[in-house]
């Protein structure tokens, strides 16, 4: 965790041989979860850690189904979700109690999760099953089953358009479904590999990122129509709206793993024009985003240059470039909590 959200304050230790694969802060309880999914040939601790978001303090690791690898949380009722990738599940768990709710079987490889307020709904991406399965957010029973693409790996939801939006890494296209009837309403030829998705709330665009084309597509989110084909970096894949400004961040990776080049970049996209009106020095892979909304400054981790770029969200200008410990750590998720102005990131093993 970042005191101010810029210096570090504290490493926290999680379960031993524990390797966190994505953050989730709850602004009700003011707390923290980590999903934690140990590397291939690890021992198999398989859980999700709370923290407190006043004092750091570690509150429960609560043992999961194997591969949490996204949470999500239903805002209305104060649930945290938990895609459980290798067993087909999702775990339910209390943000008051921690305790766990249900265990809710779903589709094949749950990869990402997101949440519909208007309908109190939450969808599952199945990256094996090339379906997302609706919750309903006071039951947490499955409500539909919905047929989209090849390998949904990601997911966002639209408040404006009451959408939910699901890129389809193996057919080459964005599967727009309607929040209201759990209906596939269209269906949008992409690039290459969508890989990334993300939702401008400011001009309601959806934007997915083409990580085997090099483009992000900007779609309407009122019309579903394709606006924009925008050229960015090598390997877009994270994606990112900055609303100083309306602008729309795109981390360009290149291949992935530890031997990408050292300096990848972001692009960053104008909201009201649809061009890239910078492009940003990164570090070796970034990864994921976060905005302090109290100090207006955008947050990335490089995850093999273990490192979290500090950038001013008006003139994206980089501030700092703060290290993560020693021996260093592969951060891969990020997360801002407001109450207490700290950012924390999810450090892979």
């Amino acid at each position: 965790g970042f005191a101010g959200a810029q210096t570090l304050e504290a490493t926290i230790p999680l379960p031993a041989q524990a390797s966190a694969r994505d953050l989730l802060y709850n602004p009700i309880s003011n707390k923290v979860y980590t999903a934690n999914t140990p590397q291939v040939g690890q021992p198999p601790v398989q859980s999700v850690t709370i923290l407190n978001g006043a004092t750091n303090a570690v509150l429960a690791s609560l043992t999961v189904a194997d591969g949490p690898r996204d949470l999500c949380l239903n805002t209305s009722r104060n649930k945290v979700y938990v895609a459980n990738y290798f067993t087909d599940q999702v775990t339910v768990i209390a943000g008051v109690t921690a305790q766990i709710l249900a265990v809710v079987p779903v589709g094949d490889g749950p990869r990402a999760l997101c949440y519909n307020s208007q309908d109190d709904r939450i969808y599952c991406a199945n990256e094996f099953a090339g379906t997302v399965t609706v919750l309903d957010g006071a039951t947490d029973a499955v409500v539909a089953t919905v047929a989209v693409g090849s390998t949904p790996r990601v997911l966002c939801y639209n408040a404006t358009s009451n959408k939910i939006y699901v890129p389809n890494a193996g057919s080459q296209s964005l599967s727009i479904i309607a929040g209201a009837t759990n209906a596939v309403i269209a269906t949008v030829p992409t690039g290459v590999v969508p890989r990334g998705v993300g939702f401008n709330p400011q001009n309601n665009r959806v934007y997915c990122s083409n990580y085997g084309s090099d483009t992000v597509t900007v779609v309407d989110g009122a019309t579903n129509a394709v606006v924009a084909t925008v050229a960015v970096g090598d390997g877009p894949t994270a994606l990112f709206h900055n609303p100083v400004g309306n602008k729309i961040y795109c981390s360009n990776v290149g291949a992935p793993g530890p031997n990408t080049p050292p300096a990848c970049t972001v692009s960053v996209i104008s909201g009201a024009t649809n061009a890239v009106i910078a492009t940003l020095p990164a570090g070796d892979e970034p990864t994921a985003f976060c905005f302090s909304s109290n100090n207006r400054k955008i947050y990335w981790v490089n995850e093999w240059s273990h490192t979290v770029a500090v950038v001013d969200a008006a003139t994206d200008t980089q501030l700092q470039l703060l290290p993560l410990g020693s021996p260093p750590v592969p951060p891969v998720d990020i997360c801002y909590n407001p109450i207490n102005e700290r950012v924390y990131t999810a450090n892979k093993l």
